[in-house]
C-alpha cells in the first residue's frame, strides 16, 4: 500500500504568488497608494489656496452706513414763500431767505441721493414755474453760467455776506440762487459754477428792460465747475502739448485739468477694436525705466502689463469736472521686475464699481498721463508713472501640465493594477480551486485502496 507522503510529493500550492512575489505587489501597491494620496493632497491644497485667493478677491462685505437724512420742513418754506401773484414775485422776502437757508444748512453731498436730489434742467425749472407748491423744498444741482452776483445782508453773522447769483443753465434756461459761501475764487460774470440747493419760491427781476421770471434756490456752498464736455473720441497731441511731468528740478505741476478729463473721456468712450492692443508695448523694467526718464516720448500712449500685483484699489468720489462722473477707481499696482525709480504705478480707471477678482494679480490696459507727485507713508516725496487704465482683469495662472499628467497616469496605474489583481486573484483562486479537488480526489483513491487492505 503506497500512501501519500508529504515531505516526498510536497504540499500543492494553494495559488499563483510566492511568498516574495506577494511581498513585492503589496509593496508596489503601497507606493501607488502612497503617491496617490500625495497627487490627490496636493490638488487639494492647490484647490484650498484658489477657494482663499477667491475669497480674498471679493470685495469685502461692506457695513451698512446710516445716513442721518435731514427734515426739510416743506410747510415753513410754503409759508414764507409768498410767490403765488406775480407782484409778489418781484420782492425777495428777508423771511423767505433766512427759512430758505435755514433748510438749507442740512443739506451736504451725502444725503444728495437720500432727499431725491436732481439735476436742474429747462423741462424741470418749466415745470416747477407751471406748479411752484408741487415742487417746494425739492432738492435741486444747478450748474450754470454766472451772469451776475451780488452780496445780500447776513443778519446773522454782518462781517459774512452771502451771495445771489442771477445765471442760466446750459441749456438756456435762466434761474436764481442764494448761496452762504463760495468754494475757491469768488465767480465772475461768465465763469461756470454749481450748487445743490432747496427751491424756495419763484423769482422776477428786470434785466435789460425786460421781466425774467425764474425758479430761486437756497443752498449753502457754490463751487467752480465748468461746462459739459463732449465724449472725446480722438486724441490730439496739441491737447497734451502743455502737460509736464512732476520733476525735482521743474517742480511739482500736479494734474492739468483740461488735458486729464481729455484722456479720461477718451478711455471711457474707447470703443473695442479702435486701439491694436497685441501692438501695444509691455509695460516691463526697461519701458517703465524709460517712461520715467523722458515721459514726454510716452504721453498718452497705450501700454499693457500681462500680469501686475495690485497693491491697493478703492472708488474714489470725483472733485467736479465736465464728464459729470462721480466716482472712479483709483489705485497702485507694481511688478517684481522694476528695478529702477519707479517700481510702482498710480492710476485711475473711468469705472463706477470695482471689477471682481481683481485685487492680487491683474492683467492691465492702460494709457500713460504724465509722472506724478505723491506723498509716500513715510513722508517726504516721490514721483511715480501715472495711467489711466482702460480694463483690468483678473491674472489666473495656467493650470500645472505636470501635475495634471502625473495625476492621469497615477490614476491609470491604479486602474489597471486593480484590473491586472483582480485577474490575477481569480485566476490564482481557480488554480486554488483545482488544487483542492485534486487533493479531494488523491484522498478518495487512498481511502478506496485502503479499504480492502482493512478487510483482508
Amino acid at each position: 500500500m503506497q500512501l501519500y507522503d508529504p515531505k516526498k510529493v510536497g504540499v500543492p500550492s494553494s495559488g499563483l504568488f510566492n511568498a516574495g512575489e506577494k511581498r513585492r505587489m503589496l509593496f508596489m501597491v503601497i507606493g501607488l497608494i502612497v503617491m496617490a494620496i500625495t497627487v490627490v493632497t496636493m490638488q487639494m491644497q492647490s484647490r484650498k489656496r484658489q477657494d482663499a485667493r477667491s475669497a480674498e478677491l471679493v470685495a469685502p462685505v461692506q457695513l451698512p452706513t446710516e445716513v442721518a437724512v435731514p427734515k426739510i420742513d416743506v410747510a415753513k418754506l410754503e409759508a414764507v414763500a409768498a410767490d403765488e401773484r406775480p407782484e409778489q414775485r418781484v420782492v425777495l422776502p428777508g423771511e423767505a431767505l433766512e427759512v430758505g437757508f435755514a433748510q438749507a444748512a442740512q443739506v451736504y453731498d451725502s444725503v444728495y441721493k437720500d432727499l431725491g436730489g436732481r439735476e436742474l434742467t429747462a423741462p424741470i425749472a418749466a415745470e416747477i414755474l407751471a406748479d411752484p407748491k408741487a415742487h417746494r423744498g425739492k432738492l435741486l444741482r444747478v450748474r450754470c453760467t454766472v451772469e451776475e452776483m451780488k452780496q445780500l445782508p447776513n443778519p446773522l453773522a454782518p462781517d459774512l455776506p452771502r451771495f445771489f447769483v442771477r445765471g442760466h443753465l446750459e441749456d438756456g434756461a435762466p434761474l436764481y440762487f442764494a448761496v452762504a459761501e463760495f468754494i475757491g475764487l469768488a465767480p465772475a460774470p461768465g465763469d461756470f459754477v454749481r450748487m445743490d440747493g432747496l427751491f424756495v419760491r419763484v423769482h422776477s427781476e428786470e434785466v435789460e428792460g425786460a421781466w425774467r421770471e425764474a425758479p430761486l434756490f437756497i443752498g449753502r456752498s457754490m463751487y467752480e465747475s465748468s461746462p459739459r464736455r463732449e465724449p472725446v473720441t480722438l486724441l490730439d497731441p496739441a491737447r497734451f502739448a502743455f502737460v509736464r511731468d512732476d520733476s525735482v528740478e521743474h517742480g511739482l505741476e500736479g494734474l492739468d485739468d483740461d488735458a486729464y478729463w481729455d484722456l479720461v473721456s477718451y478711455v471711457k468712450n474707447l470703443q473695442p477694436g479702435q486701439v491694436d492692443w497685441e501692438a501695444a508695448p509691455i509695460l516691463d523694467n526697461v519701458t517703465i525705466s524709460d517712461i520715467f526718464r523722458d515721459g514726454s516720448a510716452w504721453r498718452c500712449k497705450p501700454v499693457r502689463v500681462p500680469v501686475a500685483r495690485m497693491l491697493h484699489v478703492w472708488t474714489q468720489a470725483q472733485p467736479e469736472n465736465p464728464l459729470r462722473i462721480e466716482t472712479m477707481i483709483e489705485g497702485w499696482f507694481g511688478r517684481g521686475d522694476w528695478l529702477g525709480q519707479a517700481k510702482v504705478v498710480r492710476f485711475v480707471a473711468p469705472m463706477d464699481t470695482i471689477p471682481p477678482n481683481v485685487r492680487k494679480d491683474v492683467i492691465v490696459r492702460a494709457f500713460f498721463y504724465k509722472n506724478l507727485a505723491y506723498t509716500p507713508k513715510n513722508g517726504g516725496a516721490a514721483i511715480a508713472p501715472f495711467f489711466v487704465v482702460e480694463s483690468l482683469q483678473e491674472f489666473v495662472p495656467p493650470d500645472s501640465a505636470g501635475l495634471r499628467h502625473l495625476t492621469y497616469i497615477v490614476a491609470g496605474s491604479l486602474g489597471g493594477l486593480g484590473l491586472l489583481i483582480f485577474f490575477m486573484l481569480r485566476r490564482d483562486r481557480a488554480r486554488s480551486d483545482e488544487l483542492e479537488a485534486e487533493l479531494l480526489r488523491r484522498r478518495r483513491e487512498r481511502r478506496q485502496k485502503l479499504t480492502p487492505a482493512a478487510k483482508s
